[in-house]
């Protein structure tokens, strides 16, 4: 049975995942040379920024997963 927890992450994640999608995708409709003017280094940094917030992303959770891996002993009662 899948959780209510994963149900809402699920539907947010989709949601949440196609606005940046569709953001990105009007975003790249700027490289359109007979609209727009630009230059390599103004690219680079809309490419830098967009890839750093990807990599912070990945990090949030890739640290939730350092929390899970810590090291703890079992302990029994007949420990204690």
């Amino acid at each position: 049975m899948v959780s209510k927890k994963n149900l809402n992450f699920k539907r947010l994640a989709e949601a949440r995942t196609n606005k940046v999608l569709a953001a990105i995708n009007n975003l790249s409709k700027l490289s359109n040379r007979q609209n727009y003017d630009y230059n390599e280094k103004e690219v680079s940094q809309i490419i830098n920024c967009l890839k750093k917030e990807i990599n912070s992303l990945e990090n949030k959770f890739n640290s939730q997963k350092i929390i899970e891996n810590k090291f703890k002993f079992n302990l029994q009662e007949k420990d204690i």
